[in-house]
Parts: structure tokens; C-alpha cells; sequence
């Protein structure tokens, strides 16, 4: 596995490669924007964040973001995509209020978080939990399967 510095140095070589720029104009874009001459020379995030940032402005679209802007957890610890699909789709089915804010209200209560792409996986199931009971008192049953459509349009 690539250490974290190793990591910056093979995402600022994939941005120079990407954009398709010269040796001398990436020196000096890398002297411009941090004041080393290498990217080796990197001390801080700062300056790495500062030329990823002029990257970005010479039109460089970074495909991953795991190294870009915030830290990202790691994808073990937070709910998977799937639950937080089927989380929105019981709330649409099972709430009254169907607003965002809602919905935040309730992750807050049962998941002690703000947001829904924070929670984690045993929370996210707490919340699936609650939101399945939801759905039974107002008569909807999460565990029948959707029908099909009878005939052909």
C-alpha cells in the first residue's frame, strides 16, 4: 500500500500528465504557486493543496477525491450508497413531512449526526430499523416485493 506522500506525489504527476504540460512549465508552475522546484520538496499540505489548486485552474479535473479537499473516511466506516438510497425511499414512503430538513432531524436524533453521508453503518441500520417500523404503521410493508406490470404498454 502507497504511503500517504507517495500518494500526493503520484496525484501531482497524474494532474502534470493529464494536462499535458511541459516539463519547464510545470517547474514553473510549481515554483509560482509553492516556492520549491520539485514536488519532492513539498513539506505540507498546504503547499500540496495550493498546487493541486493550480492545477485545477489550468483545467485539471481531478477523478478521485480522496486527496483533494477533505480527508475522506474510509468507505468501511460509512453507510454504503445503497442504504442511504433505501433510507431517502423509506422516508419518502413513511413520513408526513417530507422535507430534507426532516429527514436531518431524524438522522440527528437516532444517528447523532448532522448529515446522512456521516453516519455509519450500525447507525444507518438504526435508522433503516426505525424508518421500517414507520412504514408499518402508516400500512405500507418494506418486506413485500414491488408488482410488476401486468400486460404490455
Amino acid at each position: 500500500m502507497l504511503t500517504r506522500r507517495r500518494q500526493k506525489l503520484a496525484a501531482i504527476h497524474i494532474a502534470k500528465k493529464e494536462l499535458g504540460i511541459a516539463d519547464a512549465d510545470y517547474r514553473a508552475l510549481l515554483l509560482k504557486s509553492t516556492g520549491v522546484r520539485s514536488a519532492a520538496d513539498l513539506k505540507n499540505d498546504t503547499q500540496y493543496f495550493t498546487l493541486m489548486r493550480a492545477f485545477k485552474e489550468a483545467g485539471y479535473k481531478p477523478r478521485y477525491q480522496a486527496l483533494w479537499g477533505r480527508q475522506v473516511k474510509k468507505q468501511g466506516y460509512n453507510c454504503s450508497g445503497a442504504q442511504r438510497r433505501y433510507i431517502k425511499g423509506l422516508w419518502i414512503l413513511a413520513s408526513r413531512a417530507k422535507t430534507e430538513r426532516s429527514l436531518r432531524a431524524m438522522i440527528r436524533r437516532i444517528g447523532g449526526v448532522d448529515d446522512l453521508r456521516f453516519l455509519t453503518k450500525a447507525k444507518a441500520t438504526a435508522v433503516i430499523l426505525a424508518l421500517r417500523d414507520m412504514a408499518e404503521k402508516v400500512g405500507f410493508n418494506p418486506d413485500r416485493k414491488p408488482k410488476e406490470a401486468h400486460g404490455r404498454l
